[in-house]
């Protein structure tokens, strides 16, 4: 549990506090998916995109000079900006829990597609319980970990250029 360098998780309430408590070294990177539909459902319709686009430059992955920072200061002008009309959105720049969605930007810039969102690992897990639903029961725990690895090799969404986990060898040993 001492090497668990980073955990990527859904913004569910206090989750972080579960993680620090038995990961306490990590870092914790919340979905910035789940951020951009939270952000998007106080939205009027007529409005939706030119928020979406707003959001799409203050969210970027893969820029080597782009910092935490940076991206928070980029975070809070633009919930200054969309606060006006919706204080829901005026909050969230307020709360300092919203940093956790740019942790991804401390790590090095060819790993950023890879924490920056749960939506892979969501698919992945909806693959498994469909393929587990459709067999049925299983004999013991040997058979089930040789589907599963299955379901993960043979799926195209998965087969997509994953970093090398050397970029990152100060935070991931």
């Amino acid at each position: 549990m001492e090497n668990t360098g980073l955990v990527a998780a859904d913004a569910l309430s206090s989750i972080e506090n579960t993680i620090w408590r038995h990961f306490s070294s990590s870092e914790v990177q919340l979905c910035t998916v789940h951020l951009e539909r939270n952000v998007l459902k106080h939205a009027k319709s007529k409005e939706k995109e030119e928020l979406a686009n707003n959001l799409k430059e203050v969210i970027s992955t893969g820029d080597k000079s782009d910092s935490p920072d940076q991206v928070w200061n980029r975070w809070q002008v633009f919930c200054q900006k969309w606060g006006k009309k919706y204080p829901a959105i005026n909050r969230m720049g307020q709360n300092e829990r919203y940093r956790l969605y740019f942790t991804y930007l401390g790590f090095d810039y060819r790993m950023q597609n890879l924490i920056y969102t749960t939506n892979w690992i969501e698919r992945l897990n909806r693959d498994y319980k469909r393929t587990t639903r459709m067999r049925g029961a299983l004999p013991n725990a040997d058979p089930t970990i040789l589907l599963l690895g299955y379901v993960a090799m043979s799926r195209t969404a998965y087969q997509r250029k994953i970093p090398k986990i050397n970029y990152e060898s100060t935070k991931l040993q």
